[in-house]
């Protein structure tokens, strides 16, 4: 299974299958925000295929709010938050490899007083690098992301 615990309540995975979505159901998931876009790679399932599966497995709240990692901006970083108060919980939020799901996460994290080390460490146990991130994770610390 390919889905860990990055925070309380959230959940992150790399592109999910059709096994994943059962998988996510067993463990309870109630909502899923995929932060990839379709039409990524050419073996890659659309949303809508996903989004399929996840509901035959008994999760019907699913959001498709697609990023691209380096042009995250401060306006998909608040989205990302809404969405994540709004859902019922806990959520699974996915992309390709999980990065930009948990970036999403830990811009909002260190722009509210989270140390970037803790929200790199968060991210290294869920098994995402964000070692190439942490310029702009400092940054978004100091001043914010820029909206789009």
């Amino acid at each position: 299974m390919n889905i860990r615990k990055l925070a309380e309540g959230l959940y992150i995975a790399p592109q999910l299958t059709q096994a994943d979505a059962a998988d996510a159901a067993v463990l309870g998931i109630r909502s899923v925000i995929c932060n990839r876009p379709d039409g990524e790679a050419d073996d890659q399932p659309a949303f809508n295929q996903v989004q399929q599966w996840l509901a035959e497995a008994g999760i019907a709240n699913t959001v498709h709010q697609p990023v691209v990692a380096p042009a995250i901006s401060g306006q998909d970083t608040a989205r990302f938050q809404v969405l994540l108060n709004q859902a019922e919980k806990p959520v699974l939020a996915y992309c390709r490899t999980g990065t930009r799901s948990a970036l999403l996460w830990a811009y909002h994290q260190v722009q509210n007083g989270l140390p970037v080390a803790e929200a790199v460490a968060a991210a290294k146990q869920a098994g995402v690098d964000l070692a190439n991130f942490e310029q702009r994770l400092q940054e978004a610390a100091a001043n914010g992301l820029p909206d789009k």
